[in-house]
């Protein structure tokens, strides 16, 4: 068998599977970048919630306005 003929089929899906992958693992790294701000953002409020002595919240004010 001609070998060409044995690596065309590859060479047709080759872009197609690249194409694939490369979305795959950008997929990948969103959710992994998603999971990880939300945790560290959890992480940062529990912080600060322990930080903060019970009762030193002051009233709230509303947003100032130029």
């Amino acid at each position: 068998m001609n070998r060409d003929t044995y690596l065309a089929p590859y060479r047709v899906h080759s872009p197609a599977m690249r194409l694939h992958v490369r979305e795959l693992r950008r997929a990948r790294r969103t959710a992994l970048r998603r999971k990880l701000r939300s945790r560290l953002g959890w992480t940062l409020v529990g912080m600060g919630l322990r930080v903060l002595p019970a009762g030193a919240v002051g009233p709230a004010r509303a947003a100032r306005t130029a």
